[in-house]
C-alpha cells in the first residue's frame, strides 16, 4: 500500500479491507532518529533478500518512481513473475500500468523500475472470509531480473506435515518487506523511509489458509511487519529460499498478531501452478 507522509488518506482507503484500520487514529511520519523500519527489524542492504522487492504506481503521473508511489511488497517467483497480494491491486483496471523495484532503497536516485507487462489476481479472492484467495502475480518482461535468483514454493501441505509433528512451535519465522515501523505503546504512530527492512516473529498457530504469526515484541523479543508489507514472503528462519506464506492482514495497530495466507493449501497452488511450476 502507498505509505508516504503526504497521502494517509490514501493508504487507509487502499488497506481498510485487508487491515480493518480507523483513518482517524493513524497517521505516518517522517522517519525517528533510529527507527528501525518494519516492526524491530533493521535494514537488508543491497546483497541480502535481492529477490524481494517493493510494488510501485506512479499515483502522480509524473513519470517519478520512487518510494513515494509504494503499493506493497512482494517477492520473485520466476524470472518474469513477481508475487503479492490480490488486496494489492483488485482495484485497478485490467491494463494499469504497475512497477516494480528490487532496491534495497527505493529513494535511491539510481532506483532501477521494471514497467511490468500485466498483473493477475485470484478471481476467488474476498469471496470467502474463511479462505480470502489473496494473491496476485505480476507479469515482467523477460530478461529483466537477470542477476536475481527467483525464490521456491512449498510443496502441498509442507506446513500441515510439520505442524503435524510439533514442528513449529518455537519457530521462528524471517519477514521482510518495505513496510512502516509502528510504535509498540500509546496512540498508535507508523514511519516509513522506503528501506527494504527484515525482522523475526514467533510461530502462534496454523489454520487451514494462514500462518499466524506473534508480533507482540514485548513477550518475545522479535518483531513483525506492518503496512506496506502485504504480499511479503515469509520464510523459515535459517532457510531464505523457500515461501511459506504472503502477508495479508493483522491487527491494525501492528503490535500484536500477523495473519500470512499460506502458500501449500490446495487453493493457492491451483492459482500458482497456472504461472510457474510447483514443487
Amino acid at each position: 500500500m502507498r505509505i508516504t507522509t503526504s497521502a494517509a488518506l490514501t493508504l487507509i482507503a487502499f488497506c481498510a479491507a485487508a487491515c480493518g484500520q480507523d483513518p482517524h487514529t493513524k497517521a505516518i511520519t517522517a522517519p525517528r532518529d533510529g527507527a528501525s523500519f518494519i516492526v524491530n527489524g533493521a535494514p537488508t542492504g543491497n546483497s541480502s533478500y535481492a529477490n524481494v522487492g517493493a510494488l510501485l504506481f506512479d499515483f502522480d503521473q509524473n513519470g517519478v518512481i520512487n518510494g513515494n508511489d509504494i503499493l506493497c511488497s512482494g517477492s520473485l517467483i520466476a524470472p518474469t513473475v513477481f508475487l503479492t497480494a490480490a488486496h494489492c491491486v483488485f482495484f485497478f483496471p485490467a491494463n494499469a500500468q504497475l512497477y516494480v523495484s528490487f532496491n534495497a532503497d527505493l529513494y535511491d536516485p539510481q532506483i532501477k523500475v521494471i514497467a511490468a507487462s500485466g498483473f493477475h489476481f485470484d478471481p476467488l479472492f474476498g469471496h470467502d472470509l474463511g479462505d480470502l484467495h489473496d494473491l496476485a502475480v505480476i507479469i515482467l518482461p523477460a530478461n529483466q531480473t537477470s542477476g536475481i535468483s527467483p525464490l521456491s514454493l512449498p510443496r502441498a501441505g509442507l506446513l500441515d506435515g510439520l505442524a503435524a509433528k510439533g514442528g513449529l512451535v518455537g519457530t521462528l519465522f524471517v519477514n521482510v518487506g518495505y513496510g512502516v515501523d509502528a510504535t509498540q505503546r500509546g496512540t498508535p504512530g507508523f514511519t516509513y523511509d522506503g528501506l527494504r527492512k527484515f525482522s523475526k516473529s514467533l510461530f502462534q498457530a496454523l489454520v487451514p489458509s494462514w500462518l499466524v504469526l506473534s508480533m507482540n515484541q514485548h513477550r518475545t523479543g522479535e518483531g513483525g511487519d506492518c503496512f506496506g508489507d502485504s504480499g511479503s514472503p515469509k520464510f523459515f528462519d535459517g532457510n531464505t529460499t523457500l515461501i511459506v506464506a504472503t502477508v495479508t492482514n493483522g491487527d491494525s495497530n501492528c503490535r500484536a498478531t500477523s495473519r500470512d495466507y499460506r502458500l501449500d493449501t490446495a487453493a493457492a497452488r491451483t492459482f500458482l501452478g497456472q504461472f510457474v511450476t510447483l514443487p
